[in-house]
């Protein structure tokens, strides 16, 4: 499966290093990733597809959201749905 992830995220050393770094330690497999300014850091997307059926988006979005530049985080599938 394959879904998009919606990072709000401060502009610190190593924080890109460090979200990516967590999708694919966690089992994920990066497909494409865009990253914009925006009012207090960067906006990034990361399309990012399940290695195997025993992931989970809901636990990938929990973890990067306890990293300590990530400011919010939600995610879509590829089905639409939308979740924070």
């Amino acid at each position: 499966m394959i879904g998009r992830l919606a990072i709000q995220m401060s502009n610190i050393e190593g924080a890109l290093s460090r979200v990516l770094g967590l999708v694919e330690r966690r089992g994920f497999r990066l497909q494409a990733v865009a990253m914009s300014p925006c009012d207090e850091g960067s906006a990034l997307t990361v399309d990012v597809e399940m290695k195997d059926a025993g992931r989970s988006f809901d636990v990938l979005a929990l973890q990067l959201g306890r990293l300590r530049e990530v400011r919010t985080v939600s995610f879509s599938t590829a089905a639409g749905e939308a979740m924070s």
